[in-house]
Order: C-alpha cells, then structure tokens, then sequence
C-alpha cells in the first residue's frame, strides 16, 4: 500500500479533489433545482437555465484552459479555478434575484473549464504521457475516473440530508467550504508536483514546439472526425441522463424499479472503468471507442424495446453506464492515440469546445425530439448518434494511419 501512494500518491489527490468539484459544481444542480423552484418563487425551465449557462461558458473557456496547462500553469489553473468555484457558491448561497443566479452561474462555468476532467485529462496526459503502462496517462486517468465516479454517490445523500435539516443556503455554503478547504490545497500540492516531474523528464524543445503541434493537429482530418464523434456521446448520453426518470416511466418502469435503476448509473460507471482498467494495454483505445459506442446503441435497443420488466430496465442501466463510463476515459487516450501529446492541452480544449456545448444544449434537443415524437424517437435519435460516433470513429482511426504528417507521440 506504500508503494502504491508513493507512486500514485499526486494522482489520488487530483482524483479526491475532481470528487469535490464535481459533487460541488455539478451534481448540487440537479439536488437542489426543486428547491429553488419552491424557494425563489421561479419556473423550473427558468432554474434550469443557470446550468446551461454554466455548461456554455465551460465549453468556450475550454480551450484557452487548454492552453495554459502547455504552457505549464496547471498548477496555478486548478486551485485558482476551485478557489474561484467556492467562492462563487458562497454568493450563490445569498442570492435573491434572477439576474445574479445566472450570472453566478455562467462564472462557475469558468470554474469548471479550468477544474474538471477536460483539463484534468489533459495535463494528466501532459504530465504522464510519456510514461507506460499503469503509471502513464490512461492508467492515471483510469485512476482518476475510479475515484471521481463517486461524486454523485457522495453529492446526493449529503446535500438532501443538509439541505432538509438547514436549508439549500447552508448547503452550498457547506460545498464551497469542503472545496476550499480540501480540494483546493490537493489541487495545489498535486499539480506541481507532477508538473515537476514532467519538467525533469521533458525536453524543453518538446514544451516550446507544442504550441505549433497542436496547430498542426487541429487541421487534420483525424481531428476534424473526432471533433464530430465525440459530440455523438454528448447528445446520446445528456439527452438521456437528462429525461432519465420520465424515459424509464415512458417505458412503463414503476417508481421505486426507476429509482433504483437511476441510483445504479454511477457504480455501472465505475464499473465501466474497473474493467478498463484491468483490460490488457495492447487493447488500443479505438478499439475500446469503437466498443463503448457499440454499448451505447445496445442500450438503447434494450430499453426502447422495454416493458417495464425489472431485467430490461436494469440491463440497460449497466450497459448504458458502463459504456459512458469508459468513453469518458477513453476520449483523451483516443486523441493523443491519434493526434500526439505535443500541444495537448490546446488539442484536448479544442476538442471540448463542441462536446461540452452539445452536453449543455442535450436536454433542451430533447425536450424538443420528445415534443415532435415522444420518448420512442428520442431512444432511436439517440441510438442513431451512437451508430454515427461509432462510424466516426472507425474514420478517424484510418485517417490517422494513413495521414502522412502524422504526429508522433
């Protein structure tokens, strides 16, 4: 177990930290919408748009956090990013008005582009990229993932039982204490001392020539198909997490079976990335893209031909779950696979500019497919799009192998 935290140590304290941001960032949101709703008196498309609007400044701040984790600031981007984040909760715990909810809001999407897995991924892949095996990036980022999968798990009993004894105010004020506290310090110690590590080891010519590496690699074709397939996951899997509990009662699921089919996508996640992790290194990651989107359509197969049998429901909450839960992992492995690690973090931004902008608008195409033809073409539009990542995918992986300015790792 030394051996373990001695050589995993940083990476166990990024993973807690991301635990914290995300329980904090994100899954307060979903907890405590009906509260606000209740409390302050507005509608619940009107609460909803504060996440939306955090999820776009996210997306558009992505790159320009890419760009800071080349050029070395990742340990300054993190624990200023948490930092900023609590702080923002602590305001949002004594808002009154509208007008300072979503502008709140659109500055934690700051906090997010600079704290959650998109940056995070990239400077692990910065950082441990040019090691193998466990200790490079994909086992780091497997390591990662394992822990912060947890969020939500922790997030939802600790905010209902805080917010039912003291209120949705003390609540948020409780996160953004637990964020500056903790995560932020963990942030801080983590990032530098792998940024130190990945100096020593580093050619300085590396670091100075990434900036033109990533230009290079954004005019590529690979990187252009990426740039289509990841989004694939974005709308497949927002548009469904977001109609959850309305898809499985459409499929004739009763409450409690509902209830805990939702309760199981976070451990079918991790699940996901337990056998990821276990999984062979010469497994390459296109292979397991290629895998994750064919798990993804499964899935939605099996529950658009559910009864409301408890067997159908669960069944597709694992192979739904486990097939995000690995993409998740799987996307910054399969853009260095394809694009190189010089300029990573600029690459990776990029990248997250279309799928975290299509995450952020999959609920309201939803909403908007569920209007035109229910739940039953919303489940096809969304196995459609996991058949199309799939396809995109394939693309990329031969337009790399035959790309003659192919970057090497």
């Amino acid at each position: 177990m030394d051996g373990f935290f001695r050589q995993h140590g940083s990476i166990v304290m990024i993973a807690v930290a991301e635990t914290l941001v995300w329980a904090a960032f994100f899954y307060t949101f979903p907890i405590l919408l009906l509260e606000w709703e209740a409390d302050l008196g507005w509608s619940r498309s009107e609460v909803v748009i504060g996440l939306t609007l955090a999820l776009s400044v996210s997306a558009l701040s992505a790159p320009a956090a890419g760009r800071l984790i080349d050029q070395g600031h990742g340990p300054r981007l993190f624990p200023i990013s948490a930092f900023g984040g609590g702080c923002l909760l602590l305001a949002l715990s004594l808002i009154e008005s509208q007008i300072a909810f979503y502008a709140i809001w659109a500055l934690i999407g700051l906090a997010m582009a600079g704290s959650f897995y998109e940056p995070c991924f990239a400077f692990l892949t910065r950082t441990r990229g040019r090691k193998t095996g466990r200790s490079g990036a994909r086992g780091a980022i497997t390591l990662v993932t394992l822990v912060a999968g947890f969020a939500s798990t922790l997030c939802f009993p600790v905010a209902t039982a805080l917010t039912e004894a003291y209120g949705w105010r003390v609540t948020l004020q409780v996160f953004a204490v637990v964020v500056i506290v903790v995560a932020v310090p963990l942030f801080a110690i983590a990032a530098a001392r792998l940024e130190r590590e990945s100096t020593a080891e580093a050619p300085h010519a590396d670091r100075a020539a990434g900036a033109q590496a990533a230009r290079r690699a954004r005019a590529r074709p690979a990187f252009l198909l990426l740039a289509a397939a990841f989004p694939m996951v974005a709308l497949s899997h927002g548009m469904t997490i977001s109609h959850l509990m309305p898809v499985l009662a459409d499929r004739g699921a009763a409450p409690a079976l509902a209830v805990l089919a939702a309760s199981l996508i976070g451990p079918a996640q991790v699940g996901g990335r337990m056998i990821m992790a276990l999984s062979p290194p010469r497994l390459t990651a296109t292979a397991l893209a290629v895998g994750c989107f064919a798990l993804m359509a499964l899935a939605f197969a099996v529950i658009y031909l559910a009864d409301g049998g408890a067997i159908q429901i669960i069944a597709f909450v694992m192979i739904f779950g486990a097939g995000y839960g690995i993409m998740s992992i799987v996307r910054p492995v399969l853009a260095a696979e394809l694009l190189g690690q010089a300029g990573f973090g600029a690459i990776s931004g990029a990248l997250a500019l279309p799928y975290v902008a299509c995450f952020a608008a999959a609920p309201f195409i939803a909403s908007l497919i569920w209007r035109i033809g229910g739940y039953d073409l919303m489940l096809v539009v969304s196995g459609i799009l996991a058949l199309i990542g799939l396809g995109l995918v394939a693309a990329a992986s031969r337009a790399a192998a035959i790309d003659p300015h192919r970057i090497s790792g």
